[in-house]
């Protein structure tokens, strides 16, 4: 069956239905330009209520393997890809894209031009957009009878015992399951706790650090949470990821703002200011941090996007508090900025020399 993929400038696409063919959708419609990784992207909560258009051509042809999920369900609102792979061959697959798309209630759109629509995202900037089974005439009044998802919010895990491992406590705002296993296999043990957690509801975990996670959204509509981010910075290590970076800047007085078209891939070069190295990085935001509003405020630039020139890392002097926008547990992507969790760690242990 057809499906029709319009945008809020009344640009219009027809293609195929796939996934589940009669739900109608809409969101943000933003392109990822990865060559693999696409079960990650689509279980990324970063991207809810987003429609990714992945811009390499065939999509799906390796299948699926539930052991790299990022997310129990799918965050993303729909899926548009040029050519949805009909088989999938290899050994860790357990079914197909197109059956998890299905599973999921994951609407869909295959047989456009991808390159077409790829280039018109970035010459008119990301915009809202509907995935219908008709036509659309009067774009606000579809979009109005079209709902969004929401994550869920989790209850306050039990308090774990002692143990002589640093504990982590992640303020989740959408996180990723790779983010938590990255931690653990550097030995850490890790609580994650609902974004809005009181202060005195996350000491009773007693971590020796926190991390703020990656989220979906604009940093600025998380505002309630910057008393309590500047209070944590005061009392624990503390680190960001991604959103988590933003609300950092934020809570110290700085500005985000939105990008054109963001950063969605695996192929972001990104450099460090203190020595000049570049390594390639994971990144998926629409929001970035205003260079200039940076001037005012303690923090300090640590790395910055080459493509853009956008900031990309953030620290603050003289103490434990640092972030980045970029994804160091990569998922999909590359894995050199894992860096970023061992430098935490070593932060983690000097704040625990010194306050001995």
């Amino acid at each position: 069956m057809n499906k029709y993929l319009t945008l809020a400038d009344g640009t219009q696409w027809i293609g195929t239905a796939i996934g589940d063919c009669q739900l109608e959708t809409s969101g943000q419609v933003v392109f990822n330009t990865g060559m693999t990784g696409y079960q990650e992207t689509l279980t990324d909560p970063s991207y809810l209520n987003q429609m990714i258009a992945f811009t390499y051509p065939l999509i799906g042809n390796y299948g699926i393997d539930p052991t790299v999920a990022q997310a129990p369900t799918v965050g993303a609102q729909a899926i548009i890809v040029h050519e949805l792979a009909t088989f999938e061959d290899h050994y860790t697959s357990r079914q197909s894209l197109a059956n998890f798309l299905t599973t999921h209630h994951v609407a869909g759109i295959e047989g456009i031009d991808t390159r077409d629509l790829t280039i018109h995202i970035r010459q008119t900037g990301t915009q809202m957009a509907i995935l219908s089974n008709q036509p659309v005439s009067d774009f606000n009044a579809k979009l109005a009878t079209l709902p969004a998802h929401h994550l869920n919010a989790a209850p306050l895990p039990a308090v774990p015992a002692s143990t002589s491992k640093p504990r982590i406590a992640i303020l989740n705002f959408g996180e990723k399951a790779a983010i938590t296993a990255e931690l653990q296999e550097r030995g850490c043990d890790v609580v994650v706790l609902p974004a809005m957690t009181s202060l005195k509801a996350i000491a009773a975990y007693h971590p020796d650090g926190i991390l703020l996670s990656n989220g979906p959204g604009d940093p600025t509509d998380y505002a309630a949470c910057l008393p309590t981010i500047r209070q944590l910075a005061h009392q624990y290590p503390l680190a960001g990821i991604c959103l988590g970076h933003q609300l950092i800047a934020l809570a110290y007085g700085a500005q985000t703002y939105q990008l054109p078209f963001g950063h969605h891939g695996m192929n972001h070069p990104v450099q460090a200011c203190v020595d000049g190295s570049v390594m390639m990085t994971s990144q998926n935001h629409d929001y970035a941090v205003d260079p200039a509003s940076i001037k005012a405020t303690p923090l300090m630039v640590t790395h910055t996007e080459l493509n853009d020139g956008s900031i990309e890392g953030l620290r603050l002097p003289h103490q434990a508090v640092m972030s980045v926008q970029f994804h160091p547990e990569a998922h999909p992507g590359p894995k050199e900025a894992g860096q970023f969790f061992d430098n935490f760690l070593l932060t983690i242990q000097k704040e625990a020399v010194v306050n001995a």
